[in-house]
Parts: structure tokens; sequence; C-alpha cells
């Protein structure tokens, strides 16, 4: 099996790309792009540039914070839990993480090192 924080890595990775990622990409849209967007029209037609990093920094944080109280559900809430299994052997993130809530926010964790947007300094 491989080793705990191979593990965490891996789960790690794949929660950056897969949700963190997918749901900033929307937002960085040029804000040209966004204002033909037909439910957003009016939030981005007279958007200045600092505006629109306003919103990226805001939209970002949000994210952050919103993964933070999601794998904080599995911390608080043992009934629930997030598996890994290989060769029918399991192991539980929660137990092989000092704090999994806070993986992927600390300073180095998932999305300093998985997000393509992590380098903008938000």
């Amino acid at each position: 099996m491989k080793t705990n924080e191979a593990i965490l890595d891996q789960f790690g990775e794949l929660l950056i790309k897969e949700f963190f990622d997918n749901q900033f990409r929307f937002i960085d849209n040029s804000v040209s792009d966004l204002s033909e967007t037909k439910e957003f029209e009016n939030l981005f037609r007279n958007m200045s540039d600092v505006q629109k990093k306003e919103i990226e920094k805001y939209t970002f944080e949000k994210l952050k914070g919103g993964l933070f109280d999601f794998m904080r559900i599995f911390e608080e809430n043992r009934q629930f839990k997030i598996v890994y299994e290989e060769n029918r052997e399991q192991v539980d993130l929660v137990k092989i993480s000092e704090m999994l809530k806070a993986e992927p926010v600390i300073e180095n964790g998932w999305i300093d090192r998985f997000s393509k947007f992590a380098n903008r300094g938000y």
C-alpha cells in the first residue's frame, strides 16, 4: 500500500484539480467574456480590472473556506468517512492526517501545491 503521505497527496491533488480549480476557472475568464454570460451580465458589464481582482480574491477565499468546512465534516462526524482502498486494505483519511480540514488551506498545503491558480497571491 502507498504511504500515508502519498495517499493524502493523491486525494488532495484530485480534490484541488477536480473541485477547486474547476470552480475557480469560471471567474478566471476575462471581464468581457463574463459580461456576455446572460445570467451575470449586470454584474460584470461595468466591472473594472481592480474590481475583477477583488472578485477573484473573494472567490478564491470562499472556495478555500468551503473546502475547510467540507473536510471538517469528516473530522467532527466520525460516522462519515473518506476511505482510500487498495488491494482490499482500507485507510481512513482522517486517521492518517493530523488535521484533514487544514490540508487544503495551510501553507504548502494542497491548494499551494496543486492548484494552477495558487501563485496569484490571494
